[in-house]
């Protein structure tokens, strides 16, 4: 569609009103909060008000149980069905407590495989099969204190659907993978996302008011986002 051709009245809509605000040229940088408890304090209280959950943990066994809480709860339960609901996990070499997988799963919730086919007839049949997961267990490559943001990088072992597909999202972070602002993690580490295939920052469950300006939860992802620091 050519200028010529788009109506003029959209273009009077969508042009921009007020001063231009120019791109500072850098992201914005703070000093980190001056304790641990301090900074995820921080944290927690960006992420909740977002609709975020947030705990602290120093076993695998603890995570497993945060884990298990959404998985044994009547809520999620289908019909016909007992026992844990089924999970998916980033692999256990990428997560910060590797035992947290085995752990759940011997409470008796099944891992579902979250390799999905290339071919769309196969694709389709692990789209249905991984419906049944309510979990998603992953990693985080930092956690960002200002916003209670989550850094999440993909790549072998560490699929997207994980963290996209399942209505509950755990997220276990190293508490030493803590930053103050985005533009102190890029300062820590400038070649971030041009060495990594897939880089999503995570704040709070999927969320939308597109309907009605009616807020709705877990429309484009997860309903429940669990930030769960280690250490």
């Amino acid at each position: 569609m050519t200028r010529d051709l788009f109506p003029a009245s959209l273009r009077a809509k969508l042009a921009p009103s007020g001063t231009v605000v120019p791109h500072p040229g850098a992201f914005a940088t703070a000093p980190m909060p001056p304790t641990v408890d301090e900074a995820l304090a921080q944290f927690t209280e960006a992420c909740e008000a977002v609709g975020g959950r947030v705990s602290r943990v120093s076993t695998a066994a603890e995570a497993a149980d945060i884990a298990l809480g959404y998985l044994e709860a009547a809520e999620w339960q289908r019909e016909g069905t007992t026992g844990p609901a089924p999970f998916v996990c980033w692999d256990a070499p990428h997560l910060v407590l590797p035992d947290v997988t085995a752990l759940v799963q011997s409470r008796g919730a099944a891992r579902l495989d979250a390799h999905v086919h290339a071919d769309q007839a196969a694709r389709d049949l692990d789209s249905r099969r991984l419906d049944a997961a309510i979990v998603g267990i992953t990693g985080a490559h930092a956690a960002l204190v200002d916003t209670g943001t989550v850094v999440l990088v993909h790549g072998d072992g560490r699929g997207r659907l994980v963290s996209l597909l399942p209505p509950v999202h755990v997220a276990l972070v190293p508490i030493g993978r803590v930053h103050a602002t985005l533009g102190e993690l890029f300062v820590a580490e400038p070649a971030l996302l041009r060495a990594s295939a897939n880089v999503v920052f995570v704040t709070g469950p999927s969320r939308t008011a597109d309907i009605e300006m009616t807020l709705t939860r877990g429309v484009h992802g997860p309903r429940i986002v669990h930030v769960v620091f280690v250490g």
